[in-house]
């Protein structure tokens, strides 16, 4: 999560949606009040190396609660304010979920020699838990967030934030967690029970965002 005073925003990171890349090109243009949340210490490195600014200012207190990483948005208004929250820009990233599980699968299982099956995967509880990206940036069930970027065109969305913003340089990403991935089409890996398993547990952000398969 990133809640900048000096630009106007409040950047809520959802999962396997390139949110730790956006955190550290966002950071690059934050002042010394605004709130940044820590990432991994790997990921510190990159935004060290980007010029990025470090954690800072998400204790409580001062803070109404503790911001974090991968804060919903109900906390993180609460963390800002009604004003603040009223008055800021306020986003996200959500990203076609059949791609985003097999990301995730890949993130997950990076460390090991093999891969374990993925129709196995994708009927355990991993991928539920990737779904609740959907609640944090609703609340109440309905979309609480100016506007939710969309992974699959997220250059040529996120330079229009920048531009609506007025911040200042270009977003440009650094790859970060971007290496576990082999290259290949997500559609490889699934079955038709594995499609429509992943069907069902997005079921909402795929009627929101219009994904398909």
């Amino acid at each position: 999560m990133i809640a900048s005073h000096a630009r106007g925003f409040v950047f809520l990171k959802t999962r396997k949606t390139a949110g730790t890349s956006v955190e550290i090109a966002l950071s690059k243009v934050c002042g010394p009040d605004d709130i940044i949340t820590a990432i991994s210490p790997e990921d510190e490195e990159l935004r060290r190396a980007a010029g990025g600014c470090p954690p800072q200012n998400f204790d409580s207190p001062p803070l109404p609660r503790k911001a974090y990483n991968h804060m919903g948005a109900k906390a993180a208004r609460e963390v800002v304010g009604e004003a603040a929250w009223r008055d800021y820009f306020t986003f996200a990233i959500e990203r076609n979920p059949w791609d985003a599980v097999v990301s995730l699968y890949y993130w997950k299982y990076k460390d090991r020699p093999e891969l374990p099956d993925f129709e196995q995967y994708v009927s355990e509880v991993w991928i539920e838990q990737l779904a609740n990206n959907r609640r944090m940036y609703r609340i109440g069930g309905r979309i609480a967030l100016d506007r939710v970027l969309q992974y699959e065109h997220l250059d040529e969305e996120l330079r229009e934030v920048w531009e609506k913003l007025d911040l200042p340089g270009s977003p440009d990403l650094p790859r970060a967690k971007g290496q576990a991935r082999p290259a290949g089409h997500y559609r490889e890996l699934y079955s038709s029970a594995s499609r429509d398993r992943v069907a069902e547990v997005f079921a909402d952000s795929i009627e929101t965002f219009g994904y398909e398969f």
